[in-house]
């Protein structure tokens, strides 16, 4: 009876909250302690692009991803991240991400937090390099929400009493 009684408890806590133009969705587990968190915006005229960022606080799960639609971003091709129509810098911080179909993610933990501290008071950033047809191709993302999504995940994490890998 011991796995009856387990079975009735989740071994998490969802979390799942929409702030304008983002999601946030969290996952607090208590055996073994620790919190995932994803935080997802896609560009109102490109459904099948998004931006994600993955947080835990069991591994480092790359930074934010940019994952494009085929048809308007290849990303064979370097990328660059644009914050209210100002380069981000350094110059090409996303990086091919083997793992998602069409993705680049700014692996670099350092360029990831100064890209976020970036984002956080800005109106939008994008994803700028080239199309598969040829010439320039950008997809933009708002950033409505970015910042009181941003700190209610930290909020969460507080509430747990983790710390982020």
């Amino acid at each position: 009876a011991p796995i009856q009684a387990q079975s009735q408890y989740p071994a998490y806590r969802e979390h799942s909250e929409s702030f304008k133009d983002w999601r946030l969705y969290c996952q607090v587990w208590s055996e073994p302690s620790r919190v995932e968190c994803e935080l997802l915006s896609r560009p109102g005229s490109d459904r099948r692009s998004r931006l994600v960022w993955l947080r835990s606080s069991e591994r480092w799960l790359e930074g934010l991803r940019f994952r494009l639609d085929e048809q308007t971003m290849d990303l064979s091709k370097i990328v660059r991240v644009w914050v209210d129509r100002a380069l981000f810098r350094p110059e090409y911080p996303c990086e091919r991400f083997e793992w998602e179909t069409n993705t680049c993610a700014v692996v670099d933990p350092e360029t990831n937090a100064k890209l976020v501290e970036r984002l956080t008071p800005a109106k939008e950033v994008s994803a700028v390099g080239s199309a598969p047809a040829g010439g320039k191709a950008e997809v933009r993302f708002s950033l409505t929400g970015f910042k009181p999504a941003l700190e209610r995940m930290e909020e969460i994490r507080r509430e747990a009493g983790i710390r982020w890998k």
